[in-house]
């Protein structure tokens, strides 16, 4: 983290909630069972396994980055262990999100950026009969996310090579509805209000919209701000990691409270 990021956490921990501060008894339960809940499933074992293997794993792929990059992989020469490391989803998010589609349990999933396909794998876990369809822009690491999918027989993901700019229009005309949207990639301003906009044709009343890397840059910063601020959106959660919206109706006055994950 640079300074400037590292004083918005320490002000985001400063002033985030607990559940000592929430009354509304779906954000308590929300809170307690997917943020303080540290029980661990059984499937947290085996992805975690898999991901120190991935930690340890020296192959090196050249990787075509069609978002706002990394901060902290700068080559376009990666090794796998170095994405795994900084590149992804860490374990308490990958377990946070686990928790959410298990307990949500939405059939319809869109990630976009599969990269090396490790929180792809915890998104199809957690609702095995849900479809998870993960787009990801780089022929390599589509490739090598696919060899992951197979090898541990994920028969609920549709891996999509393709720009998201062009594959998730595509896909929308293709779903009926979107349950969950995960946004884990192209980091900016424009990109990610686009994909919110185009999103918002195939949201319901209990659709839920994920954004990682919400402090990732001013332009992240002012994309989470007008997507909490949407008119459509009637909940909105800030856990400095993810920024979460909700479209429920029986949420008669729009609320936005900040968290701490």
């Amino acid at each position: 983290m640079n300074v400037k990021t590292i004083l918005t956490y320490i002000n985001y921990r400063l002033t985030s909630y607990t559940e000592h501060d929430l009354h509304s008894p779906f954000l308590y339960n929300f809170y307690m069972e997917l943020i303080r809940n540290e029980h661990p499933f059984g499937d947290f074992e085996i992805l975690n396994t898999l991901r120190k293997q991935l930690q340890k794993d020296t192959t090196s792929i050249t990787v075509t980055d069609f978002g706002a990059g990394s901060k902290k992989l700068n080559s376009d020469k990666r090794v796998i262990s170095q994405i795994a490391r900084h590149g992804i989803a860490q374990k308490k998010q990958a377990e946070f999100l686990y928790r959410l589609i298990n307990k949500y349990t939405p059939n319809t999933i869109i990630e976009l950026g599969t990269s090396i396909g490790l929180t792809s794998l915890y998104l199809s876990k957690a609702a095995t009969k849900s479809t998870v369809y993960t787009i990801e822009g780089c022929p390599n690491l589509y490739r090598y996310a696919q060899s992951l999918f197979k090898e541990h027989q994920s028969k609920n993901i549709q891996a999509i090579h393709g720009n998201f700019n062009t594959e998730l229009p595509k896909l929308l005309t293709h779903i009926k509805s979107l349950d969950l949207l995960y946004v884990d990639g192209n980091h900016a301003y424009e990109p990610t209000m686009n994909y919110f906009k185009m999103a918002l044709q195939k949201k319901h009343v209990n659709s839920i919209f994920i954004f990682d890397d919400i402090y990732w840059s001013d332009d992240m910063q002012k994309a989470w701000k007008e997507i909490f601020e949407h008119k459509d959106v009637t909940l909105s959660l800030d856990l400095f990691y993810f920024g979460i919206v909700f479209f429920r109706t029986e949420q008669k006055n729009k609320e936005h409270f900040v968290l701490k994950f």
